[in-house]
Parts: C-alpha cells; sequence; structure tokens
C-alpha cells in the first residue's frame, strides 16, 4: 500500500457537509479530482444511523458503553488503493458493498487501507471523540524516495493490545513495552502511555508503565512514535476491568492447561496467596500445591493435547477418547514410571521424573507393579506399549483393539467424568510458544480450530464458564543465551502469533472467548535469569573489573517476571466472579 496523506479542511466548512457530497461553498468541489476527494467529510454527526454504547466487530454490534459506532458511510467515489484517514484516528472499521453486505475489517491501523468493491464504511471509536469527527478519503500519492528499501519495502514498526486489559487492585500491574511492541528499536521508535481522566501512573517509562491503583472502565491509550519525525504512527485503546483484590469468601474454581510454564507453576505467587484470590481451587490431575492441581506439560503445543498419548515416557492426558461409552486411561507402562516416580526410586534423573511426576492422585486407580486399571467398567480402554495395542475391557476381559478401530476425539465431559472432577467456573490455556516460537510465516488455522474445538468442549461441559487464552509469551529474552536459540526472531514470531490471537478472538465474549494478556507482564531483559561471571560473560580476557555480559541461562523461561505473569490471571478471575 502506498503511503496515504490526510489533508485536512477547516472544522467550521466539514461540519457542514454531508457524507459523500460536496459542500456547496467548497471552491473545488468533488469531480474525481483526487484532491477535490479528499477534501470531503465521510462522518455526519447528526446521522440517525450512528448507535451509542456500541462497538462494531465484524459486522456485529457488541454492548460497550464507552464506544459508538457510526452510520453507513458512502465511500463510492474512493480511487483505487485509497485509505480511509480521521483526524481521532480508528479503532476498527469494516467495509460493506453496494448492497451493504459486509466485505471485511480492519483494527487499529490509521490509515485504513480501503478493499476492493467497498462502497460503505463503518467505524467504531470513543465516544470522547464524537465531537469534531472528521473521516476523509485518501488517495495514493507517489511515495517518497527514502521509503524505498533494497526490496522495495520499508518496515514499520506496529504495536498490538487488546481491547480489555485484566488489571488487579492494589497491586502493581506491569505492562512492559517489548511484548506489544513488533520490534523493539529503542532509539527509533517510541511507546507513549496515558490513562483516561488524569488516573495516576506509578511509573510511566520507555520500557515499561506501572499502575498500582487502576481504575475500573478507564481507558488506557498507547500510541507508536516515529523518532525521526515524531509522528505517531499508531494509537492503541485498551479498557482497563479491575479484579478487587480479596473479593470473595465462597468458593471459586479454575484450571490452567498449558507447557512448561504452567508446569512450572508461574501463577502460583499471584493465584495461590489467599489474600489474592480467595477460596480459590485449581483442577486438573497434576498436583503442583496442597489441593491445588494444574495441566501443564513441559514442551507442549496445542496440538499435543488433541494427540493420543500411547508412550510410556511421554506425559499422560485425559482428553482424547474414542466415541461413544469407551474411556480411555492411558498407557500401562506409563502409570508404572508415576507410580516410580511417587515412591521415589524412580532415580535422580530428570526423566521419567518430569513427565510422569505429580499424578498422586490419579495413582491409586492402577496397579503399581503392572499400571493395569483396578476395577475397571465395560468401556474402559488402555494402551500396553509391551504389546504395541490398545485393550478393552468387555466386562470379563481385555480385549486387543486398533486404534483405527474407533473415532476419537477431544471430550472434555468425559475427562471430568472419568475422574470425578468439578467442571471449573474458569478455564485458561497458556498455549502457543512451542506452537510458533521458530516459525515466522506460520499457518494459525490447525490452533484457531483446535481452540476452538476445546471451547466448545469445555463449555458443553460448564455453559456458564469463562474460557480464556491467555497470549503467549513474546519477549523471549536477547540475542546471547546459553542455548543458542535466536531469541530476537522468536520475539519476532511470537509477536506475529501475538497480533493474531488479537485479530481472531479478540472482542469476542458473545462467542465465549476471552482474551488475557499474560505476556504483556514479561520483561524480556530483566525477567530472565543470566549466568554468573565466568570465562563465557567476561567481556574480554583479563577484564580486570566486575562487569559482565549478559548471558541468558534457562531458556525461554522468564522466571524473574512469573510472580507478575499470574496477575492478569488473578484479576480476571476476580472480575468475573460470582
Amino acid at each position: 500500500m502506498k503511503t496515504c496523506l490526510l489533508v485536512m479542511a477547516s472544522a467550521a466548512a466539514l461540519a457542514a457537509q454531508n457524507p459523500g457530497l460536496p459542500d456547496p461553498g467548497a471552491a473545488n468541489p468533488p469531480s474525481g479530482n483526487p484532491a477535490a476527494i479528499r477534501a470531503v467529510n465521510r462522518f455526519n454527526p447528526d446521522d440517525p444511523e450512528i448507535i451509542h454504547e456500541r462497538y462494531l466487530y465484524k459486522d456485529r454490534l457488541m454492548t460497550n458503553p464507552v464506544y459508538f459506532v457510526s452510520g453507513y458511510m458512502d465511500i463510492r467515489d474512493a480511487p483505487p488503493n485509497s485509505c480511509l484517514v480521521s483526524n481521532k484516528g480508528n479503532r476498527l472499521t469494516s467495509f460493506f458493498d453496494q448492497d451493504k453486505k459486509y466485505l471485511s475489517c480492519v483494527e487499529n491501523i490509521h490509515p485504513v487501507p480501503i478493499p476492493p468493491q467497498a462502497a460503505f464504511a463503518r467505524s467504531s471509536f470513543s465516544k470522547g471523540l464524537l465531537a469534531g469527527l472528521v473521516i476523509n478519503v485518501a488517495p495514493p500519492d507517489s511515495e517518497p524516495a527514502a521509503d524505498k528499501a533494497a526490496a522495495g519495502k520499508l518496515f514499520v514498526n506496529d504495536i498490538c493490545l487488546p481491547a480489555t486489559l485484566y488489571l488487579l487492585s492494589d497491586t502493581p500491574n506491569e505492562i512492559f513495552v517489548q511484548p506489544f511492541l513488533k520490534r523493539w528499536r529503542p532509539h527509533d521508535d517510541f511507546v507513549r502511555f496515558a490513562l483516561s481522566g488524569n488516573h495516576p501512573f506509578r511509573r510511566r517509562l520507555s520500557h515499561v508503565a506501572t499502575i498500582a491503583a487502576p481504575v475500573d472502565g478507564s481507558i488506557l491509550t498507547t500510541e507508536l512514535v516515529n523518532g525521526d519525525e515524531f509522528r505517531t504512527l499508531k494509537t492503541l485503546s485498551s479498557t482497563i476491568r479491575v479484579g478487587v483484590k480479596g473479593k470473595g469468601s465462597g468458593r471459586v474454581t479454575a484450571q490452567i492447561i498449558g507447557d512448561s510454564y504452567t508446569q512450572g507453576g508461574f501463577f502460583r505467587d499471584a493465584l495461590l496467596k489467599p489474600e489474592q484470590v480467595p477460596g480459590l481451587s485449581l483442577i486438573g490431575l497434576r498436583k503442583g500445591a496442597q489441593n491445588q492441581y494444574d495441566e501443564g506439560r513441559g514442551g507442549w503445543r496445542l496440538d499435543s493435547y488433541f494427540t493420543i498419548p500411547t508412550r510410556p515416557e511421554s506425559s499422560f492426558h485425559s482428553w482424547m477418547h474414542p466415541e461413544g461409552d469407551f474411556r480411555y486411561w492411558g498407557v500401562r507402562e506409563f502409570w508404572v514410571a508415576a507410580w516410580k516416580c511417587f515412591r521415589k526410586t524412580a532415580g535422580d534423573a530428570f526423566e521419567p521424573n518430569y513427565s510422569c511426576g505429580r499424578f498422586d492422585a490419579c495413582l491409586p486407580r492402577f496397579d503399581e507393579n503392572t499400571g493395569v486399571l483396578l476395577q475397571p467398567m465395560p468401556g474402559d480402554m488402555q494402551y500396553d506399549h509391551a504389546q504395541s495395542t490398545f485393550l478393552v475391557y468387555d466386562g470379563k476381559n481385555w480385549m486387543p483393539r486398533r486404534q483405527e478401530d474407533f473415532n476419537w476425539r477431544f471430550d472434555y465431559p468425559k475427562y471430568l467424568a472419568m475422574w470425578g472432577l468439578e467442571a471449573p467456573q474458569f478455564l485458561f490455556v497458556a498455549l502457543g510458544l512451542n506452537d510458533f516460537c521458530n516459525q515466522l510465516q506460520a499457518d494459525y488455522s490447525q490452533w484457531d480450530q483446535q481452540i476452538t474445538t476445546l471451547k466448545n468442549s469445555y463449555l458443553e461441559a460448564r455453559p456458564d464458564g469463562r474460557f480464556a487464552i491467555c497470549i503467549p509469551c513474546s519477549s523471549c529474552g536477547v540475542l546471547d543465551n546459553a542455548a543458542g536459540a535466536f531469541t530476537l526472531k522468536q520475539n519476532a514470531a511470537m509477536w506475529n502469533f501475538r497480533q493474531h490471537l488479537i485479530e481472531q478472538f479478540d472482542r469476542r465474549e458473545q462467542d465465549g472467548f476471552y482474551l488475557v494478556d499474560t505476556a504483556i507482564t514479561v520483561d524480556n531483559e530483566y525477567g530472565y535469569r543470566f549466568l554468573p561471571k565466568n570465562d563465557i560473560t567476561t567481556p574480554y580476557a583479563a577484564c580486570p573489573d566486575e562487569a559482565t555480559l549478559k548471558v541468558q541461562t534457562g531458556n525461554p523461561h522468564p522466571y524473574n517476571s512469573y510472580p507478575c505473569m499470574g496477575v492478569p490471571i488473578a484479576a480476571f478471575i476476580q472480575a468475573l466472579r460470582e
């Protein structure tokens, strides 16, 4: 898309214009001339089709008292490759054809490229921007020579944030810039913060903003600013939703499904202190703390939870089952290893303790020496690794069967029924890093399909439940690191996925999706552990002082940021619990 230029007419003249029609007093009425076209204000503040206290998601109107939605703005005279530009910055714009049938939407981009076949447009803005709002068409102009790179493109930085940020009261809520900035270029691009109502920040620095006394319903505005000309490249607005720390006296249930972050208990400090989320009971198969369980497995992707576990060395999960009255209980040899981990007779090696440990509450169902399910019912299934076959109990005997004899599917209600678990009020999915950290050009379609299946299966068991996707870490560390991973490239890959999650799942509460930004709490530079001073970290041979090179260890786990990562989850629970 070529550079779009905004040419403003005077506010007084523009206010008198009707959308798509020339101002009778204009010196140069629209006649196909590009300059005349962009001088026409497409927004009519008196349009009866303006809808207050709503925002637009694609072609659907969603309730939100902070926003309003414009009427259908006529853009049929827009030249090819034109943009919509406004003097307020666009929040979300949808395009429609000649019959006002929905075509596409663009979020948080300014100027907004007009797609082919678009005849009308509608936009959502904060209510406070209604006065004096001007929306024009800007046809393409010639690109300056400085905008051209060797490949014909110039990299333009970007930022992305969800429409709602969940903050916890009386808590330092950290909002780090690097997780939501496409590229960290501290000498070229800057992010500026502002809060509506002049509410205070604890700190507001170039790489982080901290809000310790959040106000529910307030608006956090973030601006991406170019450091060469100090032009604002993009403006985002996020509504603050506050969870009151310590609120509630009854029991509240939640579950976290995740990878090594969850296995390592990143949520522990924020969730398992009674003064944070009173009465919290975490549901799952893997024991994390006293009477607290999770569903974390190191190195796993979302796709891993849609595979049938048949390897004794791989951690068991209990969501894939054959359709009908069949229940899959996993690999017999796995449960033998899990018993050894529980008895501490498995040795001190990393495996099988990491993958087969923490299944303490499950073990009484299985024979310690053989892994056979005790007290089976007809339809119960296990896999015998030694025989390389599935075994189905028919009421008297275990009969061999093949995997392809059954139709397997993800079945959350069956998982709960098998293990006697309560359907949690909140389900958080903290996955994606292992899925996409090394894929700059990724296909997210399977991930989207599987997360939708997981959500639907959970809501089948708990129709009033809250299903939340936790945005995974997009600040994976610095370039120098002991593992040799290209963390700067991982940051870029995960930012792409972050942007996809926001575009695909944000503002879809009516579809059962919530988005919780846990990634925004991870400090890219100080959130990770580094090696102590040694030969690797000495700046140069025989360096006489104590200076060290920062060589990251523990990739890609931001252990130092773990206490902050769970805060948005705690805030979400506290904001929405009964």
